[in-house]
């Protein structure tokens, strides 16, 4: 029986199959967002209407992005509700524009539903006391939501693997050989120990608070031990803000989000450990290491100093009101209206599956009018 990776587990995922692109994909459909909500805003706005740019939609949903961040801390929500209501509200405007729902009323919803899916259970209405909204408005755009992310709720995360990878570098630190058939040592987790003590210190670009022994004093396993802990701690701080508020979910797996954030934060520990997964004649070394360099990359480039000021946002929020969706202004009544059956509110791709169904169902009762219904029930 072949072995499964994590890998192979996550391409089975409805993450990688609505949710993953390669780069030149993701800036397509979001210029072909924009484009759309630019014809639509044309119809509904005066044509001297400054109308928000991509970049300054981008720009927008980052800062709500970094807003339900600060929000579920707040709460003292755990970690992997804060990075799914993030991703979220970041494949929510895949599909929709700012100028349709700006992001001030859709980012409490997104936190919310996430803290539903990641089973932190709370009251709506002690949300919203909490947060300073009102329930209703939390609810109202619930299930724009849902369509936008296509009912996938499920948003794989690197933090148990990160985990995992912790207790990995533990057990060799302590002698114990881990599953390295093929790669580095196979004879003793000695070996191994000994490898890991004569490694070279971190570089200067290292994200890991470690410091290495004084010169001329010989490295333990306890010193071991607190690189191993330091760089865990630093790769989750990367973890936690970097990989999440750049484009790494939609471009990398969570276990290329791992390994480039371990390589951000002590590279040569990061260069040992894969060396016990990957031997150095690997077909697919050159590749792996090279995704796992450009994720790294992605998240170093991140800089929270880059987020736009409260003044930039009112702004780009008073310009945004300005050419706004007339339509979707009142949500709360909007979904009201909704529930009586008075407003169709489906998305168009789900007003052409319905229609295709539609016609296929008539397809299949002409067939049956000429030539029958099909049996159920072979003859024998």
């Amino acid at each position: 029986m072949p072995d499964i990776s994590e890998d192979d587990i996550y391409r089975a995922s409805s993450q990688f199959r609505f949710w993953s692109f390669a780069p030149e994909q993701l800036a397509a459909q979001r210029r072909k967002t924009h484009q759309f909500a630019l014809e639509r805003a044309r119809r509904y706005s005066p044509a001297d209407v400054g109308f928000l740019t991509e970049e300054e939609e981008l720009r927008l949903v980052q800062r709500y992005c970094d807003l339900i961040r600060t929000t579920s801390d707040h709460l003292q929500w755990p970690n992997n509700v804060k990075a799914t209501a993030v991703q979220y509200l970041k494949r929510f405007y895949l599909s929709n524009s700012c100028m349709t729902y700006p992001p001030k009323e859709i980012y409490k919803t997104a936190l919310y539903l996430a803290s539903k899916t990641e089973a932190t259970h709370t009251k709506v209405t002690d949300y919203a006391s909490r947060i300073s909204a009102h329930p209703d408005a939390i609810l109202a755009p619930e299930y724009k939501v849902m369509q936008a992310l296509r009912f996938t709720l499920d948003v794989k995360q690197p933090y148990r693997g990160l985990k995992g990878v912790l207790m990995e570098l533990t057990n060799l630190v302590d002698g114990l050989l881990g599953q390295i058939d093929g790669a580095v040592e196979t004879s003793s987790g000695k070996k191994l120990q000994e490898k890991l003590l004569a490694l070279p210190g971190i570089t200067a670009s290292s994200r890991t608070p470690w410091q290495a022994p004084p010169a001329g004093v010989k490295m333990d396993t306890v010193q071991l031990n607190d690189r191993v802990l330091a760089a865990y701690s630093a790769s989750r701080e990367l973890v936690d803000a970097a990989a999440s508020l750049t484009d790494a979910y939609f471009l990398y797996t969570p276990s290329q989000i791992i390994l480039a954030a371990m390589h951000l934060s002590d590279e040569p520990l990061t260069s040992f450990y894969l060396d016990t997964k990957l031997p150095e004649g690997s077909p697919e070394r050159t590749k792996i290491l090279a995704t796992i360099h450009s994720c790294a990359e992605m998240m170093a480039a991140y800089d929270p100093k880059v987020l736009i000021s409260k003044d930039e946002r009112n702004r780009l929020e008073s310009k945004l009101e300005l050419c706004r969706d007339p339509s979707t202004k009142d949500m709360v009544k909007l979904h009201a209206a909704m529930k009586r059956g008075e407003v169709d509110d489906e998305d168009d791709d789900i007003k052409e599956a319905k229609r295709m169904k539609s016609e296929k169902q008539k397809s299949v009762k002409a067939m049956d009018d000429v030539f029958g219904p099909s049996l159920s029930k072979p003859f024998g």
